[in-house]
């Protein structure tokens, strides 16, 4: 199949297109000029495999959580060739995305994305499955959920920052990161592959990333609000 995914749950924003077996990929580490090289980049990716966006069969995007700015960036792009094109925009959970290399492993997966100083997004998957929801917490709260006897499987960009916190507090032994440098664009396609295979849905047009917790901006005009309303 011919297809396009964007990793944008971090600040490092990843770009691959496949064509059946061979696959281009490019990661961007610009920071705030990513909207300016999002669709040269799309267009590199894809015209290297000789493709065009009429010729996808489906777009793939992490959907959060993740940065802000990257979700949205990431989302909007595809949803433009969806527009254009008609062709559909699979979202896949950003935790999942990370995890399902490790989906056959026989330790608890806790995939980690850094939030903020200290915090993480997180959610624990066992042989694929995930256990609880995606939250946001900090490494004190993280650990009183982990079973000091179980093998625990930290994996995903912020796994190695994780791991290294953990072992300056209270090395837990059971816990142990796989951190390859990477990104989730093959585990975008494989998942939106499987996703067609069993007929789910793709995104709706009103369809927007998952967030988990709330913007910085937002925050700040909560506690404005509240403050006036005092």
């Amino acid at each position: 199949m011919n297809a396009l995914a964007i990793d944008c749950a971090v600040s490092k924003l990843t770009i691959a297109a496949k064509k059946d077996k061979n696959l281009v990929k490019v990661t961007l580490d610009v920071g705030i000029k990513q909207s300016e090289k999002i669709l040269p980049t799309v267009d590199y990716v894809m015209s290297e495999l000789g493709l065009g966006s009429e010729k996808l069969d489906y777009t793939a995007v992490t959907l959060g959580p993740g940065t802000f700015t990257g979700l949205r960036l990431g989302l909007s792009t595809l949803k433009a060739i969806n527009l254009a094109h008609n062709v559909p925009v699979y979202g896949i959970p950003s935790l999942q995305a990370y995890a399902w290399p490790y989906r056959k492993a026989i330790e608890s997966v806790l995939p980690l994305i850094e939030s903020k100083e200290d915090e993480y997004f997180h959610a624990f998957y066992i042989r694929g499955e995930k256990i609880g929801e995606d939250e946001d917490l900090g490494v004190e709260k993280i650990l009183q959920k982990i079973d000091p006897e179980t093998s625990v499987l930290a994996c995903g960009p912020g796994a190695r920052n994780f791991v290294e916190k953990v072992n300056e507090e209270t090395p837990l032994y059971s816990l142990h990161a796989f951190t390859p440098e990477g990104d989730a664009c093959e585990s975008l396609f494989e998942i939106a592959e499987q996703m067609i295979a069993e007929k789910k849905p793709a995104l709706e047009d009103y369809d927007g990333p998952v967030y988990v917790r709330k913007s910085e901006a937002e925050i700040v005009l909560e506690n404005k609000n509240a403050e006036l309303q005092k």
